[in-house]
């Protein structure tokens, strides 16, 4: 098990620091509980400890869902439940290593620039792990069920996970290709319903993204497609659909690793969303990825609007056509698959 000061820690104060690091120390001796007596007072411990946690996915010995601060006389301390015995955690250490040395394997065959490995590994995620609902459900009623879908052994190894084991196992394998990753834990509005959620900040080159797994690999569950709606983000798109604290976070402001830049699918301009749809039906394509900037304005049918768009330029005279389709106002991402 590697342990290491990552992302989160750089933006921590030097108090938090701290106790960041002796918390390192108690997950690598694989502590049941921690004595809060070696910190400052005025330290907030569950900021730290998601921070430390978000920053070492490979820590998985116990159930990060029940993590426990108890008062009593002698002081405060941090309790683990669900804490496996050592020789069982050794082994699931070394299970997980296995997997995920496999995974980057596969990820790193004939590629070697960053933006194709970061979009592999995406694409790996979404195609192999589960998004497991039953624990969701388990956790909106207050008990978890399945402990191992918050971290990255659940996503990597059981293939079934929930957003925190999603961007754990993004965290662990994007450490192991050379790239500094941190763990995001914030809020989010997904389908009008505001609830707790986890996601990804990368540094690529002396830039940040965010990327969220998660959202996307439901994208792909529904089209049976990749989806890349939220891959690379900046703060500004983001921000629609979640919040976090900021200050715990670098600032994220380039588009340069963004999917639709990449692939000249993005639309600043209705001259240019003619463009792009225009470009994809001369290619004879059945799916149709293009993100559309804010200034766009679109009628209240938006998707119906993009699909007829779209379309226009593939079905010919006598042709019958339907499609599948995806308009998100928030992330500004319109996806259609011609059947």
């Amino acid at each position: 098990m590697i342990l290491r000061e990552g992302i989160g820690f750089q933006l921590l104060t030097p108090k938090e620091q701290q106790a960041y690091k002796i918390m390192l120390q108690a997950f690598s001796l694989m502590a049941t509980s921690i004595n809060c007596a070696q910190f400052f007072r005025d330290i907030d411990l569950v900021k730290v400890i998601n921070i430390a946690l978000g920053d070492n996915p490979s820590v998985i010995y116990f159930d990060k869902t029940k993590l426990e601060i108890e008062q009593s006389f002698n002081g405060k301390r941090i309790l683990f439940t669900g804490v496996h015995s050592k020789s069982q955690a050794e082994k699931m250490n070394f299970t997980l290593d296995d997997f995920s040395n496999k995974i980057i394997s596969y990820v790193k065959t004939r590629i070697t620039d960053e933006y194709s490995l970061l979009i592999k590994l995406y694409e790996v995620l979404q195609r192999n792990i589960i998004y497991d609902k039953n624990e969701i459900q388990a956790i909106s009623n207050g008990v978890s069920q399945n402990p191992t879908s918050h971290n990255a052994y659940g996503a990597l190894v059981n293939r079934s996970a929930v957003c925190d084991g999603f961007s754990s196992a993004f965290t662990l394998l994007a450490q192991k290709l050379g790239f500094e990753c941190m763990l995001v834990v914030g809020r989010s509005d997904y389908a009008t319903t505001l609830q707790d959620h986890a996601w990804n900040i990368i540094k690529v080159g002396k830039e940040y993204y965010h990327l969220d797994i998660t959202w996307d690999t439901r994208k792909y569950n529904e089209f049976d497609e990749f989806s890349y709606a939220y891959f690379a983000l900046t703060d500004t798109e983001i921000i629609n659909d979640h919040n976090w604290n900021s200050a715990t976070t670098p600032v994220c402001s380039s588009r340069d690793f963004s999917y639709y830049v990449k692939n000249g699918l993005y639309a600043n301009t209705t001259t240019e969303l003619s463009e792009i749809v225009k470009t994809h039906g001369r290619k004879n394509v059945n799916v149709f990825r293009i993100k559309l900037d804010r200034n766009i304005k679109l009628p209240n049918n938006a998707g119906d609007y993009l699909v007829q768009m779209v379309l226009n330029e593939v079905i010919k005279p006598g042709e019958r056509k339907q499609a599948s389709y995806s308009w998100d106002e928030n992330s500004r991402c319109f996806f259609v698959k011609i059947l």
